[in-house]
């Protein structure tokens, strides 16, 4: 409802400092709308669920024996 608001809002302002257009509309309602996915898509949380505390910043999986497997080459 919020972002709503705002996209509304923007085209309104906009409306009246450059006057109603299509063209005004229009382009200020792509200039919302590829704001809006750049924002969306630089966003780093996400919607936890339940059971979720912890977040996995990197995860290596290596296949055969590595120099850095201290724990299988215990003696």
């Amino acid at each position: 409802m919020v972002p709503l608001i705002l996209i509304g809002a923007a085209v309104v302002g906009a409306s009246l400092v450059f006057g109603y257009s299509s063209f005004v509309v229009g382009f200020v309602l792509m200039v919302v709308g590829v704001l809006g996915l750049i924002v969306f898509m630089s966003t780093i949380g996400m919607v936890r669920r339940p059971g979720e505390r912890g977040t996995v910043i990197e995860e290596r999986h290596y296949i055969g024996d590595t120099p850095r497997d201290d724990r299988r080459h215990r003696t």
